[in-house]
């Protein structure tokens, strides 16, 4: 990998090791099986056992993956995931949670805890190990993923107050990192819309018909700008946020 412009193929990643947090959904391993058949190996994790089809879908494209459970809410837990997985050239810190508990349900602020010990925690324990190590290296990139709620509050009437908060702390550790990275490290975001994954499994269809583009998002359609943020093709891109939510917040 390599931050210069002027490459001939600017969206190929072939030898990058690229790590992916929350694999196991359905954006984080849309990212894995893409980035495999741009030519990246990959690192993985995710909660419990490996996902099988998905290491096949790997393999199946000629590509090493590695993957080892980690809590991600867990400094001493993610230090030692990096350790074993070695150099990292790209980072997608995409692990997230939704619970939809209301501000007056019992259990509220144990559910608030929980989400920002994995949304915000999460990458922040992450960046502690990597953005040194990738610094040290003279490059890398890192692609967080934020959401549509941080800029909106929420799609849908029920979105939680706790999930919007925790992303759109994650839209402002962005700028704290992409100053702190660059020029050696790129950091930038991705902010999905309401996306075809388990998070959005209660949501109504019916409350995308006021969107310009009037469905879900596909897990592949995350996938497709992260991986262009690993690439060489984004060399001049630092602290940005992309937003994919098919119109559904237009600045």
């Amino acid at each position: 990998m390599n931050n210069s412009p002027g490459l001939l193929a600017p969206y190929d990643l072939t030898g990058m090791r690229i790590l992916i947090t929350g694999a196991a959904g359905g954006i984080g391993g849309a990212t894995a099986r893409l980035c495999a058949q741009l030519g990246a190996d990959l690192m993985l994790t995710d909660q419990g056992e490996a996902p099988a089809s998905l290491l096949g879908d790997i393999a199946a494209r000629g590509r090493a993956a590695q993957y080892a459970p980690c809590d991600v809410r867990s400094r001493d837990a993610v230090a030692a995931f990096c350790a074993a997985m070695g150099p990292i050239d790209a980072a997608v810190l995409n692990a997230g949670i939704l619970s939809t508990e209301s501000l007056d349900d019992p259990g509220y602020e144990e559910s608030f805890a929980q989400i920002m010990a994995v949304n915000v925690g999460g990458p922040t324990n992450f960046v502690r190990h990597i953005l040194p190590a990738m610094k040290q290296r003279g490059k890398g990139r890192i692609v967080l993923m934020g959401s549509v709620a941080a800029h909106t509050g929420g799609t849908h009437p029920h979105s939680p107050l706790h999930y919007a908060a925790s992303k759109g702390a994650v839209h402002s550790m962005l700028r704290w990192m992409a100053r702190r990275g660059a020029p050696e490290v790129l950091v930038n975001l991705v902010a999905p819309g309401s996306t075809e994954t388990r998070m959005v499994a209660m949501a109504d269809p019916a409350a995308m018909k006021a969107v310009p583009i009037p469905r879900f998002g596909r897990p592949e359609e995350i996938a497709w700008p992260i991986a262009f943020l690993c690439s060489p093709g984004a060399s001049y891109i630092c602290g940005a946020t992309l937003d994919v939510n098919g119109g559904a917040y237009i600045r």
